[in-house]
């Protein structure tokens, strides 16, 4: 018997102390033994057994997707969809990728194909309407917009119902894929859009309009709504609530990130779950110094 099965073959010691000694060392070994787990894990009926590697395996995985998250902020893109694939492992550590990936591909195309650089910004912002609310059917859930399953993309894929937060990442993914420069702004009340001209300018003297994906004007097709910062301003105003200009400046997706991992952290704290509130704890303490 080699190291690693003596080790696993322990793991239903009944005493705490060498569970805990056991499950350190089995975790010193590094993900190499993640395969020997999932076999045990498999070939036993034991409740506690299960339950024990069940601990273990969710440790790797917890480590695992902090080592990920930690590569995505030290990467040069720090693209959406990564993101949006390393947000879906919070709920689900073995989610497969491609079905997040293909949906949203053939989004792309079906947008891709009808683009073209000599139409206006307006003229391709309502192409992107067209496909997005039309042909694929998008909406707001307005109903339970706060509800764990809407801030998680492949809800939005499956049931084509989301939050602002999933409606308006996935808008922004697919227009800055066709080079359209919209970047993401964190209102705390809602996550909107911002228009420059440029791919390099995200001042908010470079913002020429604001876009709502989650709101929509159903004349004379969908739209989402369309804004300008006065707009935004006076309907704060009318509100009784103080904007300052950074609430309305292009963010970077490392905000985005931070805003999005801090809801679903609020939506697990209602749910009463402690693991998945301290996963997320670890994941927003990466971004304390970002």
């Amino acid at each position: 018997m080699n190291k690693i099965s003596a080790l696993i073959k322990l793991i239903d010691d009944p005493d705490e102390q060498i569970f805990w000694q056991i499950k350190n060392e089995i975790l010193s070994m590094g993900s190499i033994i993640i395969p020997d787990l999932e076999n045990a894990l498999v070939s036993t009926s034991d409740g506690n057994s299960i339950e024990r590697i069940n601990e273990i395996l969710n440790e790797f995985q917890t480590e695992n997707l902090c080592q990920n998250f930690e590569q995505w902020l030290k990467s040069e893109e720090q693209d959406l969809l990564g993101l949006m694939i390393l947000i879906e492992q919070i709920r689900d550590f073995n989610v497969s990728e491609e079905d997040i990936i293909k949906p949203i591909a053939q989004i792309k195309f079906d947008i891709w194909i009808e683009l073209s650089e000599e139409r206006t910004i307006l003229e391709q912002v309502k192409i992107i309407d067209r496909i997005f609310y039309e042909k694929h059917n998008f909406e707001a859930d307005e109903r339970e917009p706060y509800e764990l399953p809407n801030y998680f993309i492949s809800s939005l894929l499956k049931n084509k119902k989301g939050n602002d937060t999933t409606l308006g990442l996935l808008y922004l993914y697919l227009a800055q894929s066709q080079n359209i420069s919209f970047w993401g702004v964190k209102l705390l009340s809602n996550f909107i859009l911002a228009y420059t001209d440029s791919s390099q300018n995200k001042a908010i003297d470079d913002v020429w309009f604001y876009l709502n994906p989650y709101k929509v004007h159903a004349v004379p097709y969908k739209n989402a709504a369309k804004f300008s910062r006065p707009n935004l301003q006076e309907f704060f105003a009318s509100a009784g609530v103080e904007l300052n200009i950074a609430d309305i400046t292009p963010c970077s997706n490392v905000d985005i990130a931070r805003r999005w991992l801090w809801f679903i952290q609020q939506a697990y704290i209602r749910k009463n779950n402690e693991e998945k509130t301290d996963l997320l704890n670890k994941l927003l303490k990466l971004f304390v110094h970002v």
